[in-house]
């Protein structure tokens, strides 16, 4: 746990780029001073845990550059993707405030670095600051609204529409436009994990990476993913999802 392991130096919350989207952009002027002396910072190598399900919630961590993966563990105990997180994003939250064990492992997918809140500032910030906690159960009722549209994806839309679907999110993310317009972006997942988050096999996945090369709406090289017409991906999903 980052609690446990040597910190770095970290910007005041003051500075940081995400703060208005996060949290933490209620509290006060004297809060965050308290939230920046507190808070513990590190960086996390590829496919290093940040925590581990089973773990007692002692804190909240705050992304503030690279990707995390989110990942439950299933009765045969595979480790399945289920969510992606991003810099301003916070993490284990949900824990800390029903006092429950970690429910996810968390592993950086790439260099990260990631900022650790102890739960006992946590609690003094929500004791001072009521409005923290109100931003903790908008949250809440975000992930709980997410969660309702990805199970109503998961049962009205086709496994290649939820992927092109995915592509679009994680381009929109990770991709760059190259000089004849067209988009290019190296995936930060693996095809098992990209399979997990549509719901579908990895053989079921690879069918539909085969018919999107051969309908030409994207090539796939390993990781590199290349599409010539962005519009076309936009067009896949027009019917289910914008008609």
């Amino acid at each position: 746990m980052v609690e446990r392991r040597r910190s770095i130096p970290g910007a005041s919350c003051f500075e940081c780029e995400w703060r208005e989207q996060t949290e933490w952009r209620v509290l006060a002027d004297d809060e965050i001073s308290l939230l920046t002396q507190a808070k513990k910072c590190r960086m996390y190598q590829t496919g290093e845990p940040i925590f581990s399900a089973g773990e007692p919630s002692h804190g909240i961590y705050c992304i503030v550059s690279g990707t995390v993966a989110i990942r439950k563990v299933d009765a045969d105990g595979n480790a399945v993707l289920v969510q992606l997180g991003y810099p301003g994003d916070t993490l284990g939250y949900r824990g800390l405030l029903l006092g429950e064990k970690r429910r996810h492992n968390a592993e950086a997918l790439g260099p990260s670095k990631v900022c650790f809140i102890d739960q006992r500032v946590v609690k003094t910030l929500l004791d001072k600051n009521p409005a923290l906690g109100l931003e903790f159960v908008r949250r809440v009722t975000a992930d709980l609204d997410d969660a309702h549209a990805k199970l109503v994806q998961n049962a009205t839309f086709s496994n290649r529409t939820k992927f092109v679907h995915l592509l679009l999110v994680l381009m929109n993310r990770h991709g760059r436009t190259a000089t004849d317009g067209s988009r290019v972006m190296q995936l930060p997942l693996s095809r098992r994990d990209l399979a997990s988050m549509i719901g579908a096999r990895h053989e079921t996945l690879s069918r539909i990476i085969s018919r999107l090369e051969e309908d030409g709406i994207a090539r796939f090289s390993g990781r590199t993913v290349h599409v010539a017409q962005p519009n076309s991906l936009l067009e896949e999903i027009s019917p289910p999802l914008l008609g």
